[in-house]
């Protein structure tokens, strides 16, 4: 087992990150303690989505961490980071993945990792986070309701070994959450938009005006993601405040 995390396994849980959160409450175990299980019931994602998942074929994990050195104002970068790692590890395996702002990983329009971030806050600073990731890898079939998943094994024709992709994948994410540590937002805002979905395409959205054809131009340092209407009309939106609707 690799030394820098400490890796708990579950046969079944109703979500990883409510078995996280638990643990906190409880104790306080170790930076990187990582929750994983064979069979997820209530897997939750992003807007209170459910996060689907068949028994023993994917990656559904939470990392606990404590990010004390980092802002509360600067907390979308520890999405950045997860999501850049996840991007690095992936790119091993083929070329072509996308991360979806907020924090969903898309390879062609198909939706293959989904990833919720839990943070507590004290003071101005983070206390704890609680990273929950769903990756797909060998599941075969998806439900009808699910028309854009995908999977590893779908991509590459491939069977993964789980336990072994696991370490890979805690070790890209560790590298690119180093660095977060000292700093590196600069470096952290390139890559990350560099790998965005839709950058500088046209596209078309959602929002509480109605529909709307746009430009994202990237993110700002607290997460809001910058859409280009027109020459002199930027927005600028923050979570569940607008939706992707179609490419063109």
């Amino acid at each position: 087992m690799i030394p820098n995390f400490n890796i708990i396994k579950y046969k079944t849980v109703s979500s990883t990150n409510d078995k996280a959160k638990e643990f906190l409450q409880n104790n306080e175990p170790e930076n990187f303690t990582i929750i994983i299980t064979e069979e997820q019931i209530k897997g939750r994602g992003q807007r209170g989505n459910y996060w689907h998942c068949e028994k023993d074929k994917n990656l559904t994990f939470s990392i606990v961490i404590y990010p004390n050195f980092l802002f509360a104002s600067k907390q979308f970068y520890l999405s950045k980071v997860v999501s850049l790692g996840i991007i690095d590890y992936l790119n091993t395996k083929k070329q072509g993945f996308k991360i979806k702002w907020p924090n969903d990983i898309y390879y062609n329009d198909k939706k293959i990792c989904g990833i919720l971030i839990e943070n507590s806050i004290f003071g101005s600073r983070i206390k704890n986070s609680v990273i929950g990731i769903g990756l797909n890898m060998n599941q075969d079939v998806f439900p009808q309701n699910l028309p854009d998943a995908v999977s590893m094994k779908n991509i590459t024709n491939k069977k993964y070994n789980i336990e072994n992709e696991l370490y890979l994948l805690l070790n890209y994410i560790l590298k690119n959450y180093k660095n977060l540590k000292v700093e590196n937002f600069e470096q952290i805002d390139k890559k990350y938009h560099s790998h965005l979905f839709g950058i500088n395409e046209t596209l078309e959205f959602k929002d509480k005006t109605g529909t709307f054809k746009g430009i994202i131009k990237g993110t700002l340092p607290e997460g809001r993601l910058s859409i280009q209407i027109s020459e002199n009309d930027i927005r600028y939106y923050n979570f569940k405040e607008v939706e992707f609707i179609n490419r063109f």
